[in-house]
């Protein structure tokens, strides 16, 4: 079925009976394959058997005393705990709550506890170039939005500066330099460049008249700037802060004052896949090497994701994880593993919801431009993987007749085209189908 030339001696496909995990067709299974996104499944997967489909994160707000007569007499912390969901808005909750139970003033400091996961950090393998940017954010237990900042800018009449808007408050510290506005139709070409003073951003370039637009770039150290964000939110709702801000453990004996509790997991993966969101998947590598060994650090997420693989499927000589999202070119496995992490989460009792983590391919997500035929639209399952030379596409079928079936396409490296190898996979899928 693959051996028409379109693709490479570099691929792995497999389809699986989901029930008995019979391989119905195997091509390559057993190659070692830069899988990209694809491998978000196996941090998905661990984390559901690790954590638990229903597990929340907790984040906290604690002081070293209780508030008297409006002032808290002490210092404050935010307590991270890993959550990839942890907004803006829950810190305005936050310091809305303390502000209606009294609290005016903090004598003290406000710090971030970013602890469960120890330093904030990103992969050694990841491109440099990749690294301004939001998708490619350093994860912390203590991340707000993303780990990114949003800068919009808001051009004004051509030939004069345009306007330059940055969330959350207290994300930036100082820009310099402008971006010029153009006349209308001219070209976006601007840039917005970490300056070599941490928190300052240089601007340059221009954007065209018209409508807002909106630049992500990651924080560089998250778990430090979550402090000075949650300061500047506390003192935007009528709290002042006498301190400074900083990274600090909390100390064992605290008062709590808020505490925030994030939506399921199973909702957490949902958004992940459908999304390929990095941040999520980098997040709960960390989280399931905090809950396997006490201290979310990469590594040992690592060994905790090897475990469950070994009990979801193998792990093979030469597979090789370098991080949670497949963003790295280093990371390495094989189809027939990625079919059995997709066995193993389908074994449960429901099946169906399950299947439906994953968005429709043709439809949902971020498969929703992969070519599928009319016979397998609305029926085939998948997450998509993609960095320069490698493409990845992985889940679940229901046919016609004969129940679930698994499948997984690894490509690396070919040399006829994209179009060309997702055309071919999306007739093979087609085919499956109607089985």
């Amino acid at each position: 079925m693959v051996n028409d030339g379109t693709f490479p001696s570099t691929t792995g496909v497999v389809f699986l009976d989901a029930r008995g995990g019979r391989p119905l067709y195997a091509h390559g299974p057993d190659i070692q394959l830069v899988p990209a996104s694809t491998l978000k499944l196996v941090v998905g997967a661990t984390a559901l058997r690790v954590l638990g489909p229903g597990y929340r994160f907790e984040t906290r707000v604690v002081a070293t005393s209780p508030a008297r007569d409006g002032v808290i007499d002490g210092d404050v912390y935010l307590v991270g705990g890993g959550d990839p969901e942890l907004s803006t808005h829950d810190l305005n909750e936050a310091a809305l709550s303390l502000a209606r139970s009294g609290v005016r003033a903090i004598a003290g400091s406000v710090y971030a506890d970013g602890s469960e996961f120890g330093a904030d950090t990103v992969s050694s393998t990841w491109s440099s170039e990749d690294l301004i940017y939001g998708w490619a954010a350093p994860a912390s237990a203590v991340c707000i939005d993303n780990g990114a900042l949003e800068f919009t800018v808001q051009p004004g009449v051509a030939g004069q500066p345009a306007s330059v808007a940055v969330q959350p408050p207290g994300g930036v510290d100082r820009l310099e330099g402008s971006i010029l506005t153009a006349p209308f139709g001219a070209s976006t070409d601007l840039r917005i460049d970490p300056a070599p003073t941490e928190g300052a951003y240089l601007l340059s370039g221009q954007i065209p008249e018209g409508v807002a637009q909106k630049f992500w770039r990651s924080l560089v150290h998250p778990t430090r700037r979550a402090s000075t964000i949650f300061a500047t939110i506390l003192r935007r709702h009528g709290i002042a802060v006498a301190g400074t801000t900083g990274v600090a453990a909390s100390p064992a004996s605290v008062q709590t004052l808020w505490t925030h509790r994030s939506r399921p997991l199973t909702a957490m993966v949902k958004k992940m896949w459908f999304d390929s969101d990095n941040h999520y998947a980098e997040q709960l590598l960390r989280a399931v090497g905090y809950a396997g060994r006490g201290l979310g650090t990469p590594e040992n997420g690592f060994a905790v994701e090897r475990v469950a693989l070994n009990h979801m499927a193998s792990d093979p000589p030469g597979m090789r994880l370098a991080d949670g999202s497949g963003l790295s070119p280093d990371n390495r496995i094989t189809a027939m593993a990625l079919g059995g992490v997709l066995r193993s989460l389908a074994a449960g009792a429901d099946s169906a919801e399950t299947v439906s983590l994953l968005p429709r391919v043709g439809i949902d997500g971020t498969v929703r431009d992969h070519p599928i035929g009319e016979s397998a639209l609305g029926r085939v399952y998948g997450k998509s993987g993609y960095i320069e030379g490698v493409s990845g596409l992985a889940g679940y079928i229901k046919t016609a007749h004969h129940g679930l079936m698994i499948y997984v396409f690894l490509v690396n490296d070919w040399t006829t085209s994209l179009d060309a190898v997702w055309a071919a996979e999306g007739r093979m899928l087609d085919a499956a189908s109607r089985w």
